[in-house]
């Protein structure tokens, strides 16, 4: 281990490394209220550990994800001192996070992950700076760790976060079973009544609209008609169309909230070779979805080959998009449950 009387102790665990959290400079909120400039870094030091400790490792890890880094890497713990313990899938994980240190880029992305106005708040501080270090030995044993590594698979039983990850995720799939039922009823629904609401639609459309080009385009049209009393009255299955719509965004935006960031904090060590793959097969479909969703997508691009076949050649530029949101996003919920199901169902517990 490198000497240096101010590194703090780590408990280091095999394929780990720490990220050394120094505050900086601090501002308390009330500075009388401490006898002297030690005392209260100590104090901040021993309070910001303790929230970061019940922080919401999840959040954290997405807000990384967002921003391109971390990828293949874990937020393990926080230990006294303040160390972050980041666990990694591989060397080039570990490569990665090493790179932000070696390039002095660490400080400010955690600066950026761990320091708000709801922190400063509970810590009764104005302002927190913080700096970051990492140890070359800790990166020289983790890679050789991660080199002489076994491909056996470890049991999900020995990571706790996982474990309670695990647990979130069968909850969320129990209520999410119903949703997807109810989805397809009302998808089953509407689409019998494709007839009704193209003729409804077509009678509050400009005369010369060749295309429907986005979802909030239609909407703009809808809400003009809605201001002449007569029009107004036959919109419920136009006004049907939207509640499916907005339905599913909100479906899809909970999928990525409970599913899709969680499984970026389970530890690929424990999975399978089919969890690997349907892991990624999960986030990937959640986000493409709910970018077809959008009320700015370009429905040009959107197409559903069933309903394809339900309506006139003649009537796709105008409808085809703007309709096959409704079973792409019904089928997307219904895989990703199955998926969701079987990567559950492949933890031998």
């Amino acid at each position: 281990m490198e000497k240096d009387a101010s590194r703090a102790f780590f408990k280091r665990q095999e394929g780990e490394v720490g990220v050394y959290i120094t505050v900086y400079d601090a501002t308390a909120a009330n500075p009388k209220a401490y006898g002297s400039e030690h005392f209260y870094f100590m104090e901040l030091m021993e309070k910001l550990h303790e929230e970061l400790s019940k922080g919401n490792f999840v959040k954290m890890r997405a807000a990384l994800e967002q921003k391109g880094e971390f990828k293949g890497a874990y937020i393990e713990r926080f230990e006294k001192g303040i160390v972050m313990a980041v666990g990694f899938d591989d060397i080039q994980a570990l490569e990665s996070v090493w790179k932000l240190h070696s390039t002095e880029k660490m400080n400010g992305l955690i600066q950026d992950l761990l320091i708000n106005q709801a922190l400063l708040k509970k810590l009764q501080a104005t302002r927190i700076v913080l700096t970051t270090r990492m140890f070359e030995d800790e990166y020289t044993n983790c890679k050789n760790e991660l080199l002489s590594r076994s491909m056996q698979r470890i049991s999900i039983k020995t990571k706790q976060h996982d474990m309670e990850l695990l647990q979130k995720l069968k909850n969320f799939q129990n209520q999410f079973n119903d949703d997807v039922q109810i989805l397809q009823e009302t998808e089953a629904n509407f689409g019998k009544k494709l007839g009704e609401f193209m003729m409804v639609a077509k009678q509050i459309l400009p005369v010369n609209m060749l295309k429907i080009k986005t979802v909030k385009e239609f909407e703009t049209i809808v809400k003009v008609a809605k201001g002449t009393p007569r029009a107004a009255k036959k919109l419920e299955i136009i006004d049907k169309y939207f509640d499916i719509v907005k339905k599913l965004r909100s479906v899809l935006t909970e999928i990525e909230a409970a599913v899709c960031l969680p499984l970026l904090q389970m530890h690929k060590v424990c999975e399978t070779e089919r969890q690997r793959e349907v892991k990624p097969q999960i986030q990937t479909l959640a986000k493409e979805t709910l970018q077809k969703l959008r009320a700015d997508a370009d429905l040009q691009k959107v197409s559903h080959p069933g309903w394809a076949k339900r309506l006139l050649k003649s009537e796709h530029d105008l409808f085809l998009g703007l309709l096959s949101l409704v079973p792409i996003g019904t089928e997307a919920a219904f895989d990703i449950n199955c998926l969701l199901d079987e990567y559950i169902n492949d933890f031998p517990l």
